[in-house]
């Protein structure tokens, strides 16, 4: 037997829905249902006029029970910014913002997290937005690689979650598939699963990626009548597994990738 871990990404769209309300009780109210162990959100305001200048992650981590969140805040707009806000209901340690920004693009990061539980060293989070350009993703996911892989013991749980902005599988098969990575996938289809736009997803932008040793046992999008206007996207919620004693890998990987 293994660690296992429930892990949950959704693009929360700063709590405006597709009918243009702001409502962050409805996103309060699908994570309460689902429970997760992890939770990786992306668009999260803090001090915003479209959100009421509420402070989002303190609001989603007190009424959801969260003792551990880490919140890295890229985007600052006239009044307030936004960001990927990370929950947990396990300790959170070596929480780092890692700057992925490629000018002259919009600011973007990965906020990498370290989850005290399971396996000795724990499992090492990524939760990421990237940008909106192929060439832009490419560095930006190949900069990260190389942070995590600095950071990260040879068998230490490794997951980047989040929204991909990737329409295709180009990166997947490229740079990640090199590093010895996985797309969650359902376990009756051989694609990644569709999440955007929430009222009839198309493609799957958000995605969560795993290494060995891990094994992914479940990954299902949350489709109903709450999940298609509480956000533009669905949540993506997988179930994951790692061996709680290390395995024999080989030699560290961080040689191997240029940041560029």
């Amino acid at each position: 037997m293994g660690s296992k871990l429930r892990l949950l990404t959704w693009n929360i769209h700063k709590g405006i829905g597709t009918d243009r309300r702001y409502r962050l009780d409805r996103v309060i109210d699908v994570l309460r249902d689902l429970d997760a162990d992890v939770v990786c959100l992306q668009e999260v305001d803090r001090g915003v006029p479209r959100s009421s200048f509420e402070d989002q992650a303190d609001r989603l981590s007190q009424a959801l029970g969260y003792d551990h969140a880490a919140l890295g805040l890229n985007v600052r707009v006239k009044k307030g910014a936004y960001g990927n806000l990370t929950l947990s209901r396990y300790p959170l340690e070596d929480i780092q913002n890692v700057d992925l920004t490629v000018p002259p693009k919009k600011r973007r990061s990965g906020l990498v997290v370290r989850v005290r539980a399971g396996p000795p060293e724990g499992w090492l989070v990524a939760n990421v937005h990237l940008g909106l350009m192929h060439m832009e993703r490419r560095i930006q996911v190949r900069r990260l690689l190389a942070h995590l892989f600095e950071g990260a013991a040879p068998d230490q749980p490794l997951l980047i979650a989040g929204d991909w902005n990737e329409w295709t599988t180009r990166l997947v098969h490229g740079a990640l598939r090199e590093f010895g990575f996985h797309v969650a996938r359902s376990e009756t289809q051989p694609r990644a699963v569709r999440t955007w736009p929430s009222r009839r997803p198309l493609v799957a932008l958000d995605k969560v990626l795993y290494r060995d040793p891990i094994r992914c046992h479940h990954v299902v999008c949350i489709r109903d009548d709450v999940t298609r206007v509480a956000s533009d996207h669905l949540p993506l919620m997988v179930e994951l597994e790692a061996p709680l004693s290390p395995q024999q890998t080989t030699a560290q990987q961080v040689d191997r990738i240029s940041p560029e």
